[in-house]
Parts: structure tokens; C-alpha cells; sequence
């Protein structure tokens, strides 16, 4: 009798929901929230990876894509502990809302139904869109092939202008330490106040509790993601053992990660580690021990005072929907399970050679987006570049309005018709 088995579906391991295999490298990626940032990674966050987003002095751009992170998290289900010593949370209040499966569900058929006669050109119907709500997104959780089965998509489409509703927030497995209890926490004997210590042991015992790779799972049972949420890591309200208490918080930090179904999403002041306008070295020890690495210089922040920037905000229209607000510059990309990183074979916005592309980011009303920098019009798009017929000082002296030839007048016969 032969000792071959037949392996089914039903026994093999089931993926976590609102997750997919990298193309690449087979590496399991979850969404961070904005798909044009998940097209720069290489198709998402690798799932025991840590993403570092440095900020912008004086503006709070990198709040929004941690908002982004949040809410894809509590869209997916998965588990969510955030970290912020700088201010205190309310995620009912901070978190960007969505519009829900069911009712995307519900207007498609009239969709359909009103835009069959609005077709493009062929050969542009097949390209991919980097912010397209394809059916490719979506996947199927529980495994189950009938009409009942919930879908998640990988990626949620936010709108900014909405706020998520109380009782998802109240449903969903949360952790907060913010300003006074994670003070309150590292104040005790054990920690001495040691905030980066603290924290480290906090996220230990939540891998520990049903998230690490090293604890194996009943058949057929489906494992959950653990996000972890850390804002303005190294800011001065955080309070350390000594002075290189950070690069040994990411150096254990990323141990961690590396054996478990976890991701970690920072951002990192790194405006603060300055000399004269030149970084310090530890920046740069900083950036390597994370696993990708993402700048954001935004035209406020880099060019303006703070005076600028309120009386800018305050204006109404000061900023339309094509105006660029920055650049961004990638210092780092995942490169896990592969000597090479997979955006160059797989990203629609990057091709490889850091900044090169010139990527810029623009926020709208509804949703934050990086996209391909593009110079403005010369002269702008309010000005016209093109004189008016009727405007007799666009005209040369000796044509007058109505002539007909170079030089003629109305009346008289042109010199150059033959």
C-alpha cells in the first residue's frame, strides 16, 4: 500500500483574513491602508516587517497615514495596539470611516446598469490602477465557497471627510497606551521610567498571546494579524535609559516581528536629530534597522513659517485638488525572504533607484494619495495662454479686428491674394 497522500484544501493551512501571498518572494502582506503606498512596498507591508515613516516638521502628514493604518486594521478584523507618549487617543474621533461591503454590494447593479454605455478606448481597459477597487482586493474568508461567506477586502477605500462609527470601535480588539498611562506604566519599580522598555515588554506579551509563528495552531484554524501602531517614536516625551535607548528598542523590536504574524507601523521625528540642518549619524543607524523606510517633505513644513502655514489653512480655496503637498522619498524597501526588494517587478509608481521617480503627495477632501510628480502648467491654468479673438491689443499694429490677410483692412483688397 503506498504511503502517498493526497493533499486537500481542507488540511492545509488557511491565511489570515484581508492578507495575500507576494508574487515575488511568497510573503505574506497585509494593507496599510492606502494602496498607492502598498503599490511603493511592493504590493503591501510584509507581514514581520516594520515600515518607519520619518515626519515633516510642522505639518501632520504622517498622522494621516497611521489614521490609515488604524482604521484598514479595524476594517480587516485584526488586532490593533497603539502607541503615542506625545498626546492622548480617541479613535472614534481620529479615525477615518469607510463605506461598507454590503452597500458597495448593493449599488453595483445600478452602476452597471448606467454605465454600459461609457467605454474607453481598449487598449486602456486591462491596465492596472493603483487605486482601483478591482474584485482582486477581495478574498474570501473561512474558506467556505458559498454565497454566504464574508469578504474583506485587502484594502478598504477611506473617505476622510467621514468618521468611523462608535460601535465598530467599541467591537474590535484594541489596546491604547497613551500619554498618562503609558507614563503611569513606566513610572513604576520595574521600568524605573523607561518608556522603551516598557512598551517592548507590552508587545512581547501580545505576540506571546496567539500571534507568534513559533507556537503551532490547531488544523484548520485561522490565524488573526496583530498591528502595532507607534507615533513619533524618539520624540522628547519619551523617556529612555540611556541615549541609544532607541536603536536597542528596534533591534529587539524587530526580533520580535521576525516570528510573528505582526506588522508595526512608526513614525520617527527625525527633524528633531539635526546639527546646523545636517542630520546626526544615529538617523542614519535608525533607518537600517528598520525594514522600510519612507520620507515625507511637504512644502509647508520645508519652506514656510508656522504663520504661513495657519494663514494658508485658514484662506478657503488656498489649496485645489492639483496642487502637489510634498515629495516622497524612499530611503528603504522590504526586502524579506529575497536579497532584492520586489517593488521594482511588481510597483506601478516605482521602478527602483530611490526618490528618482520624483513621487510626490497630494491630500484631498476624502483621501490621501502618492502619486508621480508632474510639473505645473507654465503660467498656470487660470491664465490664459492663448490670446482672444475680440482683444484688439493681442492684435499687430496695422490689423485691425475682422481682417482678413496680413495687413488688410476692411474695404480693400488684399496685396497678397492673387
Amino acid at each position: 500500500m503506498s504511503s502517498f497522500r493526497k493533499r486537500v484544501p481542507e488540511s492545509q493551512p488557511k491565511i489570515p483574513p484581508a492578507t495575500r501571498l507576494n508574487a515575488h518572494s511568497a510573503q505574506l502582506l497585509v494593507s496599510t491602508g492606502v494602496p498607492s503606498l502598498d503599490d511603493l512596498l511592493g504590493g503591501g507591508l510584509p507581514v514581520g516587517g516594520m515600515l518607519m515613516i520619518e515626519e515633516d516638521r510642522q505639518t501632520g502628514y504622517s498622522n494621516t497615514l497611521l489614521s490609515y493604518f488604524s482604521s484598514q486594521s479595524l476594517a480587516a478584523g485584526h488586532k490593533l495596539c497603539i502607541v503615542n507618549a506625545d498626546q492622548e487617543i480617541d479613535l472614534k474621533t481620529q479615525l477615518p470611516g469607510w463605506a461598507t461591503l454590503n452597500t458597495a454590494q448593493a449599488d453595483a447593479p445600478a452602476k452597471d446598469s448606467t454605465s454600459e454605455a461609457m467605454k474607453i478606448a481598449w487598449r486602456y481597459q486591462n491596465l492596472p490602477r493603483v487605486d482601483g477597487d478591482d474584485d482582486a482586493n477581495r478574498q474570501k474568508t473561512g474558506g467556505s465557497s458559498t454565497s454566504e461567506a464574508a469578504e474583506i477586502p485587502f484594502c478598504e477605500r477611506f473617505d476622510l471627510m467621514l468618521r468611523i462609527q462608535p460601535a465598530i470601535v467599541d467591537q474590535a480588539q484594541v489596546e491604547v497606551l497613551d500619554g498618562d498611562r503609558l507614563l503611569r506604566l513606566a513610572s513604576s519599580e520595574k521600568y524605573g521610567g523607561d518608556m522603551y522598555q516598557c512598551v517592548l515588554d507590552h508587545i512581547s506579551s501580545l505576540v506571546d498571546d496567539g500571534f507568534s509563528s513559533l507556537k503551532p495552531v490547531a488544523p484548520n484554524t485561522e490565524r488573526n494579524i496583530l498591528r502595532i501602531e507607534i507615533g513619533s517614536l524618539g520624540s522628547g516625551f519619551w523617556q529612555g535609559s540611556d541615549s541609544l535607548a532607541i536603536l536597542k528598542f528596534l533591534h529587539r523590536l524587530r526580533g520580535i516581528l521576525r516570528y510573528s504574524y505582526a506588522v508595526c507601523m512608526i513614525s520617527f521625528p527625525a527633524y528633531l536629530y539635526e546639527d546646523s540642518g545636517t542630520r546626526l549619524p544615529i538617523v542614519r543607524r535608525i533607518e537600517h534597522l528598520c525594514d522600510a523606510v519612507i520620507e515625507l517633505e511637504s512644502f509647508e513644513g520645508a519652506y514656510a513659517s508656522p504663520s504661513d502655514i495657519v494663514a494658508r489653512q485658514a484662506k478657503s480655496g488656498a489649496s485645489t485638488s492639483q496642487d502637489y503637498h510634498g515629495f516622497v522619498h524612499i530611503h528603504k524597501l522590504p526586502r524579506l525572504n529575497s536579497l532584492t526588494a520586489s517593488v521594482g517587478r511588481l510597483s506601478l509608481l516605482h521602478t527602483g533607484g530611490g526618490s528618482a521617480n520624483n513621487l510626490a503627495f497630494r491630500l484631498r477632501r476624502k483621501k490621501f494619495s502618492i502619486e508621480t510628480y508632474h510639473l505645473p502648467i507654465e503660467g498656470g491654468v487660470s491664465e490664459r495662454r492663448v490670446p482672444a479673438k475680440d482683444d484688439p491689443k493681442a492684435l499687430r499694429p496695422g490689423i485691425s479686428v475682422g481682417g482678413m490677410g496680413c495687413g488688410s483692412t476692411p474695404g480693400r483688397k488684399d496685396p497678397l491674394e492673387f
